[in-house]
């Protein structure tokens, strides 16, 4: 079968390799019908990653048919089609035993930690497997399923809520992903980046507002539109201190600040600014069984799995497929590609 290899800095091959065989009971085969990119596959592109290095399989944010079934696999059969769940854990520890993989100590994500799913088939546990709906008539759109749990989990995290105002730091596929979520809640959301094309799709999907992030009076145009309150939760969906700062500062008095961004630098939030307003923060790490919230918002109809997508790549388009995502040009929301 064939796979996209990282095989070195900015580098694609397509590979030649063994086809999975189903080991285990538990296990189901996939026939990967579309992966779409994600920030940490253009950071091992660009030779980035922390631990990620060359040559490997990416890819976390897939979907597919499923081919065959281990021998104790009784939820699914041949024929299904499936978004996977790539995050695992080590099935003992707390965060495991009470469904929060996520917050293992050992979590791994497929496609990071270990192979991923740029490859024509791929075997995986059943139960990181989940059907789409019938709604869904573009198998593709299953890859976009994981990043919308990414927000599912962050307005979890945050408690979003009716009627809420939610300011949103980064209007990227996260950024946008928190939106659409927080959308299905009730809750109204402000939007903040520095590209104006991705404030115009924000717009377009239902943004209360959206502003540049150089704006001199942002603070003064976020209190104006929260009744001189300050949001009641705010999202750090970048990752950079001084956005951490800026939510810190911007939060209404017991709202929250999720951080769902990932940066290790220093900032100069003080203990004493969260004291004063006895706000609740909280970070959000990828998702931890958010597949079945996502995939019931959109079988109801309160979320489009193809707002998620703007540009498709054949398999043997790949590198170009990469370079549009480092090179983030306007109208790049998510590039995908299809098997």
């Amino acid at each position: 079968m064939k796979a996209i290899e990282i095989s070195g800095i900015q580098e694609i091959t397509l590979i030649d390799k063994d086809e999975p065989i189903i080991s285990s009971p538990d296990d189901v085969l996939v026939k990967v019908k579309a992966v779409s990119i994600c920030g940490t596959d253009v950071h091992t592109f660009q030779g980035e990653h922390p631990f990620v290095k060359p040559p490997v399989v990416v890819g976390h944010e897939c979907c597919g048919e499923i081919v065959e079934c281990g021998t104790g696999v009784t939820d699914f059969a041949a024929g299904d089609r499936v978004a996977i769940d790539p995050v695992f854990g080590c099935g003992s520890c707390r965060p495991c035993r009470t469904g929060r993989a996520n917050a293992c100590a050992e979590v791994k994500c497929r496609g990071v930690h270990v192979e991923g799913a740029m490859q024509d088939f791929f075997k995986i546990r059943a139960c990181d497997v989940h059907k789409l709906p019938d709604s869904v008539e573009d198998l593709a759109l299953g890859a976009v399923v994981e990043p919308l749990a990414i927000g599912a989990q962050a307005c979890w995290r945050g408690s979003v809520g009716e009627d809420q105002v939610v300011l949103i730091f980064g209007a990227g596929p996260i950024g946008i992903a928190v939106m659409l979520n927080a959308h299905c809640l009730g809750a109204r959301c402000i939007l903040v980046d520095v590209k104006e094309d991705r404030l115009q799709r924000a717009t377009e999907l239902g943004a209360l507002a959206t502003f540049q992030a150089n704006n001199p009076e942002l603070k003064e145009k976020i209190l104006d539109l929260t009744d001189g309150e300050g949001p009641h939760v705010t999202c750090d969906a970048v990752g950079h201190p001084v956005i951490f700062e800026q939510c810190i500062d911007l939060v209404a008095p017991t709202g929250t600040v999720i951080l769902l961004g990932m940066d290790g630098s220093p900032n100069e939030v003080t203990e004493l600014q969260i004291f004063r307003k006895e706000m609740t923060v909280v970070g959000s790490r990828m998702n931890s069984n958010m597949f079945p919230t996502i995939l019931d918002r959109v079988a109801r109809g309160q979320m489009q799995l193809e707002h998620m997508v703007s540009h498709r790549f054949a398999v043997d388009q790949a590198t170009e497929a990469f370079k549009m995502a480092v090179e983030q040009p306007a109208g790049l929301l998510k590039a995908m590609i299809v098997f």
